[in-house]
């Protein structure tokens, strides 16, 4: 598995489709976590995993899900939106969201190939 992550409108999915430019792509603003299972990339986890919560799921059962997608389909590409990285919000699902994502982010970087973040278009290889 391969973590991708970066600031929003940072390049992640180009940068990661000139590698592998025939690659299917699940957008976890849509997809079913059972389809993330699927696909060679996963664009956009973050919001698969804000979508998981809005449906009940807790931080333990999103840190399973991910153990599963890497059972799964251990060749995967998961890109994640740096979240976590300013003004703390005022609504406590909004800080429980960017908890879990940081978290479920620090599970899969310490299992990864490797682990790149991407600045301006450019990768920034920080694991492998």
């Amino acid at each position: 598995m391969k973590l991708v992550i970066g600031g929003r409108a940072q390049g992640k999915l180009a940068v990661v489709l000139e590698k592998i430019p025939e690659a299917s792509v699940a957008d976890g603003a849509d997809c079913t976590p059972q389809e993330a299972e699927r696909v060679q990339v996963l664009n956009h986890l973050h919001l698969l995993l804000r979508r998981m919560m809005a449906d009940g799921a807790d931080q333990t059962e999103l840190l399973r899900w991910a153990e599963t997608i890497l059972f799964q389909n251990p060749e995967v590409v998961i890109l994640c939106d740096e979240i976590g990285c300013g003004i703390v919000p005022w609504e406590k699902e909004e800080r429980d969201w960017r908890e879990a994502v940081g978290r479920v982010c620090c599970f899969l970087a310490q299992r990864a190939e490797c682990v790149d973040r991407i600045v301006c278009g450019i990768p920034v290889r920080l694991k492998g």
